[in-house]
């Protein structure tokens, strides 16, 4: 059995750039994320992203903060709720999830010679 908590807590992507690449990186991800069904929803520090839109405890974040970019899992515990909630399994929602952050991971690290990038996915080597 997947341990969906362990995983999706465990990822680390963020990103000290110049405040105009900070900025590059947030739309190339809004833009990506949007593409694989994840709705940006403002947020204080930066954007809620809701799986099909929908106002899930389990979701992805993007915090925003002048030259540094944030990228993590909210609500990791909640995953059997959110995927109810969206008439899916949970591991079609941990899928899901997983396009989302190795896709912004895969973004990430295209900065990687801009600044201070990190990326870590358990389990993974990128």
């Amino acid at each position: 059995m997947v341990d969906y908590d362990t995983i999706l807590s465990e990822v680390e992507l963020y990103a000290y750039l110049d405040p105009k690449d900070a900025s590059s990186l947030v739309s190339k991800i809004l833009k990506e994320m949007e593409d694989l069904g994840f709705i940006p929803s403002r947020r204080a520090e930066g954007y809620a992203l809701l799986p099909m839109g929908s106002p899930i405890p389990t979701h992805l974040r993007l915090g925003i903060y002048e030259a540094m970019v944030t990228f993590w899992v909210r609500g990791v515990g909640d995953i059997e709720i959110s995927s109810k909630h969206l008439g899916m399994s949970p591991q079609e929602l941990f899928d899901a999830l997983m396009r989302g952050i190795r896709k912004a991971a895969e973004i990430f690290n295209s900065y990687q010679d801009k600044g201070s990038v990190r990326t870590y996915i358990p389990g993974e080597d990128i």
